[in-house]
This record gives structure tokens, C-alpha cells and sequence, in this order.
């Protein structure tokens, strides 16, 4: 399960806008509509809710002739292009209400303050037939891992349900 962070989601973007647009976004940032940010109390901080809000633009890139801005379902997809076996993508956008905030004076201070992490929930779950799942509980008895052991029988179990 990959966790990307705002530097790497950023590279993975660029490159991918290449792709689809061919162009290279001379400036390609973070954009959130403070309109629809919203705050947890209990944990201090702002955070924009990409599941609710799946329609809003959340990057904003230049490509020397105009701007465009991506939602959160173009990013989404953007990335499932470079983790085509993904089963699901949470973007997570959070600022920490403190003392760094209270200082800043435009947007651009609040987006280097924005904490920007993907998670990819890869599909790479492995289906063993019968037999394999024979052989792996009698090389778990072998090593004796208790562990692979009780996950290999009752995935066999259920086989034979």
C-alpha cells in the first residue's frame, strides 16, 4: 500500500499530465477552496474531505497558455494510470490549526502548510488454488510458523465450504 507524500504526488502528476496533455505544466500546485474546508475540533486542524467533495478542483497547474484546474475524480484517475491494479485512492488534505497558520498572509503560506499524502490501496491480493494452499501449510508445519499456519488452514477451510 503506497503512501505518497506531496513532493511525490506532485512528480507523479507532472508526469502524468504529460501524458494526457502533452504539455509540461511549467507550475503545477496544490489548490483548495477554503469554502469547503471544514475543522476537527479534536484534532486541531483543517481538512478537506475528498470523499464529500469529489468534484472540486484540488490542483492547479500553468502550461504556459492557460490554467487548469483538476478535480479530485482527474487526480484520482491521473494517478490510477501509474497504479492501474489500485483498488481504491484516498487523498488526504489536512493544515494544522496553529500558530504557523495564524502567521500567513496568502494562499500560497496555507498550500506549503498543507499536509498532501495519497494512499493506493493495491488489488494484489493472490488466489492460490487447493493444492498450493496444501503445500503452503505443510512448509508452515516445516518451519514451524504457527502464524502462516493458522492463515493458510483456514483459507483452506473456506475452500472447502
Amino acid at each position: 500500500m503506497p503512501i505518497l507524500g506531496k513532493t511525490e504526488t506532485i512528480e507523479l502528476l507532472t508526469k502524468q499530465i504529460v501524458k494526457e496533455f502533452r504539455r509540461k505544466p511549467q507550475n503545477l500546485n496544490l489548490y483548495v477552496d477554503w469554502d469547503f474546508i471544514e475543522y476537527d475540533k479534536k484534532k486541531r486542524e483543517y481538512y478537506f474531505d475528498t470523499v464529500k467533495r469529489d468534484w472540486k478542483s484540488i490542483v492547479k497547474f500553468q502550461d504556459g497558455y492557460s490554467k487548469k484546474f483538476l478535480t479530485v475524480d482527474v487526480v484520482k484517475n491521473l494517478i490510477l494510470n501509474e497504479y492501474p491494479d489500485a483498488k481504491t485512492i484516498h487523498i488526504d488534505i489536512r493544515v494544522k490549526d496553529d500558530l504557523n497558520l495564524l502567521k500567513t498572509k496568502t494562499i500560497d503560506e496555507i498550500v506549503s502548510l498543507m499536509d498532501f499524502n495519497v494512499v493506493v490501496n493495491l488489488d494484489n491480493e493472490i488466489l492460490l488454488s487447493r493444492e498450493e494452499i496444501m503445500r503452503m501449510i505443510d512448509l508452515a508445519l516445516d518451519m514451524g510458523n504457527e502464524q502462516l499456519f493458522m492463515e493458510y488452514s483456514a483459507q483452506y477451510k473456506a475452500y472447502q465450504i
